[in-house]
């Protein structure tokens, strides 16, 4: 089942749902590196070392990167903490490290998600 669409203004998040989600709820999956999903944020990753930007829950969303897991958070506030009010709604983040002073945070629109997950695999088509 596909999760319903979001309004145009805000990123595609897994469903709400009554219970829990598994902790290994997988939101993005792609062969490129890591490095090359989205824009750095360096005033968010100092917010994130200091704890002011981070996730609520580490790991609960995971985008995996050609053997790299990093963690998903949603500028709308799903499993984001941001006491400074930085976030913007229309974004995803990702933190790598996110639980010590050497985290890291990018940020990446749908549109860039879905370019990721779309990506063909490293080996090219097979004809």
């Amino acid at each position: 089942m596909s999760p319903v669409p979001p309004g145009r203004d805000l990123p595609i998040a897994p469903p709400l749902v009554a219970y829990p989600l598994p902790p290994q709820w997988m939101t993005i999956r792609s062969n490129e590196d890591w490095r090359k999903a989205g824009k750095f944020e360096k005033d968010l990753s100092k917010d994130c070392a200091a704890r002011r930007f981070r996730e609520l829950i580490p790991m609960r969303f995971r985008a995996y990167f050609k053997g790299e897991v990093l963690s998903v958070a949603f500028g709308h506030g799903l499993n984001l903490y941001d006491s400074g009010k930085k976030a913007d709604r229309t974004l995803i983040y990702l933190f790598r490290n996110g639980n010590s002073t050497a985290c890291t945070v990018q940020s990446m629109t749908n549109q860039d998600a879905r370019l990721l997950n779309n990506a063909p695999s490293a080996g090219g088509a097979k004809k």
